[in-house]
């Protein structure tokens, strides 16, 4: 199972300061404000409440997404920058 972790901030230094913690964390940026990686859950309540505690109660919208390998292997790719995606387009998945 991997994630992937997307914020809206509109406080530059709060989102440098987060985007600093989910890269410390191992996840690797994807876009400007979408991250990629594999952790386990316990990880994830680690990281979740780091971020928590960072934001406190500043403007902040930051969410957590679970994809299965079998979709995470059929994600769709119109176009990319970088090294780090895949280069196949194919079809999201409908898996149950």
């Amino acid at each position: 199972m991997r994630q992937i972790i997307v914020y809206d901030i509109p406080e530059d230094r709060l989102r440098d300061r987060v985007s600093k913690v989910i890269q410390d964390y191992g996840f690797l940026r994807i876009q400007y404000s979408v991250f990629l990686g594999s952790r386990t859950q316990n990880v994830l309540e680690m990281l979740s409440m780091e971020l928590k505690d960072i934001v406190k109660r500043k403007e902040a919208d930051i969410r957590f997404y679970q994809q299965c390998d079998k979709c995470a292997d059929r994600t769709m790719i119109v176009s990319k920058i970088g090294d780090h995606d895949r280069e196949e387009v194919a079809f999201p998945c409908h898996a149950k």
